[in-house]
């Protein structure tokens, strides 16, 4: 965790309990509570509390995040009544906290275990429930030594989980309420694309030009890209970095200094971005919505701790582009096979796929392999709900 990343998680923790105490001094309405480690994970339990609120009559949400890059960016999301971070995992903390939020039904997302609060909702019996949950075989859990982990597994209600290796590990524990649900995520993605925003600027840039949209990247990638555009001179690349400060984006400009480049806040006239090649991003929350301007994506991550999210591209129906750290992601080996997703080591690589993208033939074909996909896979939040619902 970096320095101002620990500042915040400090800060934010300050007088927790003090202002869950006034938070919640007059509720006498039913409470989920969902807890998500940060930003990746409330994305994935994003569709299950949406679902929850329109159906439920009077529930109220408190949403907790242990990262300060989900509780910055999420503190403000309108579906919940509150949003905290969670105080730290001890056996006085979970019972003032659980005391305190009285929550009907738990959700934890996908690798959240806390011992206290575990055991101590177990102990009260209130209903908790683990949602697009991923298992692989050299967790604790499977080892002679897991013996807590195996015991905090068995504080969950049900367990959700993404695929079938998840479903048989949990099963060979003897642990029976295990559900085949898969990524809550699909939902999520399915969503924002029925919702997608239109932009002028990007309409105007790029036009019917062959158009490459690259989002959450990094150095490593950009320089990728840059070699790529070399090759491809009249390729539309929209570009939007992970981190959009004043350096990094310097560093891009330099790295594409041969090309015609705009930042997204620069733009004043949209006929003049016919001869531009590069339309730089320069702001949060345009990314899943530019993939619809999009024929092939490029997502980042992949030559660092792990891509990001590759299917709020892929639910465009394009193919999608990633770095080779992407195995302990069920998605990007799911559109691997599906021929969807393509894992690239060097920019000849890309080169290489886009020369036979480009053929219309190549990418109708690719386009029908992801709609098949998300209608295959789609639904997991409805599953969730509904034994949810059954369960109050």
């Amino acid at each position: 965790m970096g320095n101002q990343k620990a500042k915040q998680w400090k800060q934010g923790r300050q007088d927790i309990f003090k202002k869950l105490q006034k938070a919640f001094a007059h509720n006498s309405a039913p409470v989920l509570w969902v807890h998500c480690a940060s930003l990746g994970e409330f994305e994935q339990g994003r569709p299950v509390i949406e679902a929850l609120k329109s159906e439920t009559k009077n529930l109220k949400v408190i949403l907790t995040f242990f990262s300060p890059s989900g509780y910055e960016v999420r503190q403000n999301y309108a579906h919940a009544d509150w949003v905290f971070y969670l105080p730290a995992d001890s056996k006085k903390n979970a019972l003032r906290f659980i005391s305190i939020v009285k929550p009907q039904q738990v959700i934890f997302v996908k690798y959240e275990f806390w011992y206290y609060y575990l055991t101590t909702l177990q102990a009260q019996k209130i209903p908790t429930y683990l949602v697009s949950a991923v298992f692989r075989s050299n967790q604790a859990f499977f080892k002679w030594y897991g013996g807590l982990f195996r015991q905090m597994l068995c504080c969950f209600e049900a367990i959700f989980v993404q695929n079938k290796t998840s479903l048989t590990l949990v099963q060979q524990l003897n642990y029976s309420a295990v559900y085949l649900a898969g990524d809550t995520r699909l939902d999520r993605v399915l969503q924002v694309k029925n919702q997608a925003q239109k932009f002028p600027i990007l309409e105007a840039f790029c036009g019917n030009t062959y158009t490459l949209v690259a989002g959450s990247t990094w150095l490593p990638g950009e320089k990728i890209l840059a070699e790529v555009l070399k090759a491809f001179p009249d390729l539309k690349l929209v570009l939007a970095p992970h981190q959009i400060d004043e350096k990094h984006l310097l560093e891009i400009e330099n790295l594409f200094k041969l090309t015609n480049c705009i930042r997204y806040s620069q733009v004043s006239n949209t006929t003049a971005l016919t001869d531009i090649s590069i339309l730089l991003i320069d702001n949060i929350g345009m990314l899943n919505s530019i993939y619809a301007y999009a024929n092939v994506a490029y997502i980042g991550g992949g030559f660092g701790t792990g891509i990001h999210n590759i299917l709020e591209a892929a639910v465009f129906e394009i193919p999608v582009f990633f770095g080779p750290n992407h195995h302990k992601f069920q998605e990007a080996t799911d559109l691997i096979a599906e021929g969807v997703g393509f894992e690239i080591q060097q920019y000849p690589e890309l080169i290489k796929q886009l020369k036979t993208l480009q053929k219309t033939e190549k990418s109708a074909v690719i386009q029908e392999k992801a709609r098949l996909y998300f209608q295959k896979h789609g639904g997991a939040s409805a599953m969730i709900v509904a034994h949810l619902n059954k369960k109050k």
